[in-house]
């Protein structure tokens, strides 16, 4: 299953959100194992592709060096 979420940063901290979830974290290791925990709580199996795409209105201002799509995640969980 593929789970699109938008990646935020407010001031200090990490945001993954979609519809029907929003998940704070203070880094982005935080973040993923925030993620990893929803999905166990929600489903009990099954393999899931993350995809996360940055929102650029919200891009840090010390990241500007760097392109926002380098931000853009993709992994897969594997809930078995």
């Amino acid at each position: 299953m593929q789970l699109d979420f938008t990646l935020s940063f407010t001031e200090t901290q990490w945001i993954c959100f979609d519809d029907s979830i929003e998940i704070l974290a203070d880094s982005l290791e935080e973040l993923d194992t925030s993620i990893e925990k929803h999905l166990r709580q929600k489903y009990q199996t099954g393999t899931f592709r993350i995809k996360m795409f940055f929102d650029f209105d919200r891009f840090p201002k010390w990241y500007r060096q760097y392109m926002p799509h380098y931000f853009n995640r993709d992994f897969t969980y594997n809930l078995n």
